[in-house]
């Protein structure tokens, strides 16, 4: 009876069809039998053609190929494998002693145009710089791992060399388990957080990240991989810097320091589109409440976030008590996303407010919401009463993050609110803070935190508005 076992012998000599050959690798991860007669021929192989090797003329060429085990031991058994073995196995004992054999480029596809993986492993053989081309499914199948110089990177005890391998043809499985083999390093943390960068593990490599620049702060390929975990966590000021640095580093191919350059612009770029994108969103919507065009139902289902901080700034910027009353329909409706009544307790205590004290420093601070520079008003809304617009304007101006006082007004403000999402923006400020203050670890710690508690309240609050 056929098993694929009997397939080993036709794995070793490559005389396997592609479909054929992907069926027994799957086999050979679940049979310890396999898998103990697989390293047991590679290692025979190997010591059988160093020694074939060794006897050669040293004006030959060394062969194009390795001769495959099955058919070699079948033509020379009565001669030259005994021979082969001994000096094979008298090698053994001198073989560290030796240079290591270089293994054959096509481990780390060498002969591509382009790299298919956008993070950077720390293997040498694997960090070319090549045009980046995003990866489509796995390359494996198109670029199969010669097994030869897999056994004797293996040997060499060159685990992440195996791993980045496997990397670039995608099998991240299979560089995870040689990387759990690697010695500790700045290097293996990396190739560690590449892993995870491939899953969208995003704050699972940013600590593997942080523990190789504690190592080496000036790895090239960490802080590459750091400005890719940033990205994706929406922190795009933090992705940005960190692609200034690998650019700034000395020593690098031309083609990295440009390539962090452009992602550095591009992160750049980004960022003011989405804060463009969401003042206009958020100026339309207002502008509809405010003129009494808008379609509350709609405007409630299809974007929330977007309707939540427009109603902060209608309300703000009414300059009668009916005017604030008139929204309080919209508040209830977004009160039902968040099962709570925070906002329509704002609206009813804005509405029970004294107008004439309020409606000229409403008007004034309407002006600011539409993007005009109002000389004094921060410190005749600091002196008011009327502190919501005082915190309006904190968050427009970005006071808040430059003054202590007026974080401390903000956080007092959000906190007696009950408001979560004043709260987050509090917490925001905060970080801004930081990060002003030459704390940048402390400001991205908080940012963090900040968007994973954001992120639990789902579509009600733009997570994006934290950074």
């Amino acid at each position: 009876m056929t098993t694929p076992c009997t397939n080993l012998h036709l794995f070793v000599d490559g005389e396997l069809s592609a479909p054929d050959a992907e069926v027994f690798r799957q086999h050979l991860g679940r049979c310890l039998e396999c898998e103990a007669g697989l390293r047991d021929l590679l290692q025979l192989e190997l010591l059988a053609s160093r020694a074939l090797g060794g006897s050669a003329s040293a004006a030959e060429p060394p062969p194009a190929k390795v001769t495959p085990l099955r058919p070699w031991m079948q033509r020379m058994s009565r001669t030259v494998v005994p021979v082969a073995l001994a000096a094979g196995l008298a090698a053994v004992g001198v073989f560290r002693l030796q240079a290591q054999p270089e293994a054959p480029t096509d481990v780390w596809l060498a002969g591509a145009d382009v790299r298919t993986l956008e993070a950077r492993l720390s293997h040498p053989m694997a960090d070319r710089f090549l045009p980046y081309e995003p990866m489509r499914g796995t390359s494996g199948a198109a670029n199969p791992l010669p097994l030869r110089p897999l056994a004797e990177l293996e040997e060499q005890q060159d685990f992440r060399g195996i791993a980045a391998a496997y990397a670039l043809r995608g099998d991240w499985q299979q560089a995870e388990s040689f990387l759990a083999r690697a010695p500790a390093s700045a290097d293996r943390d990396n190739d560690r957080a590449v892993v995870a960068l491939s899953g969208q593990r995003w704050e699972e490599a940013l600590n593997l990240l942080g523990g190789a620049l504690r190592q080496e702060p000036r790895h090239a390929q960490a802080l590459w991989n750091r400005g890719l975990a940033l990205r994706g966590l929406g922190l795009l000021k933090q992705a940005e810097a960190s692609f200034r640095d690998v650019a700034s580093l000395p020593g690098q191919a031309a083609g990295w320091k440009v390539a962090a350059e452009k992602r550095a612009d591009e992160m750049r770029a980004l960022r003011d589109a989405e804060a463009a994108r969401w003042q206009r969103l958020v100026r339309e919507t207002w502008t509809q409440l405010t003129e009494k065009t808008a379609d509350a139902a709609y405007l409630v289902r299809q974007q929330p976030a977007v309707t939540r901080a427009a109603l902060y700034e209608a309300v703000r910027t009414a300059t009668s008590a009916d005017a604030v009353a008139a929204l309080l329909p919209l508040a209830a409706a977004l009160d039902q996303l968040g099962e709570g009544t925070v906002l329509q307790d704002y609206v009813r205590d804005a509405a029970s407010r004294d107008f004439k004290v309020r409606a000229p420093l409403a008007e004034d601070y309407a002006r600011l919401v539409k993007g005009a520079v109002v000389p004094g008003l921060l410190e005749r809304l600091r002196v008011s009463q009327e502190t919501d617009l005082y915190v309006g304007a904190l968050l427009l101006t970005g006071e808040a993050a430059r003054d202590a006082e007026s974080l401390k007004a903000l956080q007092r403000y959000a906190h007696g609110s009950r408001d979560p999402w004043l709260n987050l923006l509090a917490e925001r400020e905060r970080a801004r803070s930081e990060e002003a203050s030459g704390r940048a670890a402390n400001a991205e710690h908080l940012l963090l935190a900040t968007l994973r508690t954001c992120g639990a309240y789902n579509t009600l609050f733009p997570c994006a508005e934290i950074n």
